[in-house]
């Protein structure tokens, strides 16, 4: 079962994103020395970020962020921005590899002007 994360942004998280991100979160030498994939799904519908040959992110399509009231009743005490339209549902597995997951989870959303909430 993979953990879920909600990226909240100014910009929607789309695969320039995440191909950003993989070129902050890795080095050169790592990405000299790594197969990296991010491919589209489902006609659109998600995105994965594939590192040798196992998926480390899946990224879901951006959707509008929720008023405040429902961030409140569907994610609790998350910290969301009021400048934050996007609002993007990410998967990342357990596996130890999942630790890139996060981190270019983390720094897609920051490229598009936010944060990303892990959840569990």
């Amino acid at each position: 079962m993979p953990r879920n994360s909600v990226a909240f942004t100014r910009e929607p998280v789309d695969i320039e994103a995440l191909a950003e991100a993989v070129s902050t979160v890795l080095t050169p030498e790592e990405l000299a020395a790594t197969e990296v994939e991010i491919r589209p799904r489902d006609d659109g519908a998600a995105a994965q970020v594939v590192v040798a040959e196992r998926v480390v992110l899946t990224v879901l399509r951006p959707r509008l962020t929720p008023p405040p009231a429902e961030l409140a009743r569907v994610y609790g005490a998350v910290e969301v921005a009021t400048d934050a339209r996007w609002s993007t549902d990410c998967f990342v597995t357990w596996e130890p590899e999942g630790v890139i997951g996060v981190r270019l989870l983390e720094a897609a959303a920051a490229a598009r002007g936010g944060v990303a909430a892990h959840l569990g």
